[in-house]
């Protein structure tokens, strides 16, 4: 791999120690990817946010970062909180979340806790090189807002913010951004993340090219982090849409696809819960509800009563700002909680396993016995009246 000047000063430990072992892993994981050099990043988005027990290893990391004096070389934000304070058993197995939080300052991270970052915090540009990780943040900002990066994980995460570089491969390069697979809709009743959580079973970390559709970008949110929890993907596109697919031609790059395929109502269907009304609790936001997202689902219960427990998981930014409106004290009136944490890690310890019901294509793949209904079913489901 080939290093410019500075990286090798680095590589070298004429910054120090830790900053030389942290350029070292990254040239490593390139090397792994055939990648041949290091690019300069606009900003890292770290996915380490759970202060859990187990994580030894990453606070002996942080410390060392820290006893070194290092800090983030650019704009770095961090996934939501798990919500430790939820309840007991949270409180036991997030039990270092504090010592994380203060440790994840000492770095210069921004503390946005959300894995929404690009809705108001971390908003990169067209072209930018990024070095994300969060798998529901990586395909927004591959597909929805053109930058580049790939779905690097925990620790290289870290070690590019604090060296400011990444190695180049993968979605970084324009030969691995063209459409691989043409996606055909015969659907009347349109649900973004179910039609996300379907093309993330059919088509497994490859690039998918929807036909056209007027998605929202709520939509696009949506169904890309269903699309990334179910199959891999990091990059769509959406034809006449998204800023690399102007038309077909355009989004294949010339070229054929590999392979097309139709998803059809039957298919969305397919996943719908059959039973929905034992649901004990209905979640919204996963990813995060945006503040637009937010006020328009209170809006849908404003003045009506409610026979399930409902959660809002909004960015805590998001929160603060719902919380001055009118919607937000009718909603707490009639019994809707409102969090800015990761609804999936603060479900993920239970005693007895509820039966939770949600509309998020992400949520049900990774929560374990989490059932899948539209947003409208899941507000009927509540008992809106």
């Amino acid at each position: 791999m080939k290093l410019d000047p500075e990286q090798e000063s680095m590589l070298n430990g004429e910054q120090g120690q830790t900053m030389s072992l942290a350029v070292r892993t990254l040239v490593e994981y390139g090397r792994a990817f055939s990648a041949q050099r290091l690019v300069p990043i606009k900003s890292a988005h770290l996915v380490g946010s759970f202060g859990a027990l187990p994580y030894r290893a990453y606070y002996r990391i942080l410390d060392q970062c820290i006893n070194a004096g290092l800090k983030v070389k650019v704009l770095t934000t961090i996934n939501p909180r798990p919500g430790h304070d939820l309840n007991l058993l949270n409180r036991i197995a997030f039990a270092r979340q504090n010592y994380l939080e203060h440790k994840i300052k000492q770095l210069g991270v921004m503390l946005n806790y959300s894995c929404v970052c690009y809705d108001q915090d971390n908003i990169p540009a067209f072209g930018d090189r990024l070095a994300w990780a969060e798998s529901s943040a990586v395909q927004f900002a591959n597909s929805v807002l053109g930058a580049r990066t790939n779905r690097n994980s925990m620790l290289i995460d870290l070690c590019s913010a604090i060296t400011g570089v990444t190695p180049e491969f993968g979605y970084l390069l324009d030969e691995n951004r063209r459409g691989k697979i043409m996606v055909k809709l015969k659907i009347k009743r349109m649900d973004p993340s179910a039609l996300g959580f379907i093309i993330g079973r059919k088509v497994v970390n490859k690039v998918p090219v929807i036909e056209h559709y007027d998605f929202s970008r709520g939509d696009l949110k949506n169904m890309g982090g269903a699309m990334a929890a179910a199959g891999a993907i990091a990059l769509f596109h959406v034809e006449g849409l998204t800023p690399e697919a102007p038309d077909m031609k355009t989004a294949f790059a010339g070229d054929s696809p590999e392979s097309t395929i139709t998803i059809t109502q039957d298919d969305l269907q397919s996943i719908q819960a059959k039973q929905p009304d034992r649901a004990e609790l209905v979640v919204f936001g996963c990813p995060h509800l945006t503040y637009q997202e937010a006020l328009d689902l209170a809006v849908q219960f404003t003045g009506k009563r409610i026979k399930k427990s409902i959660w809002f998981c909004l960015t805590p930014e998001a929160r603060v700002r719902f919380e001055k409106t009118d919607h937000y004290q009718k909603i707490r009136s009639i019994g809707i909680k409102v969090y800015s944490h990761c609804p999936l890690s603060a479900l993920t310890v239970q005693l007895r396993r509820k039966k939770v019901l949600t509309p998020s294509g992400k949520l049900f793949y990774y929560l374990k016995g989490a059932e899948y209904a539209t947003v409208r079913e899941c507000i009927d489901v509540s008992g809106v009246a």
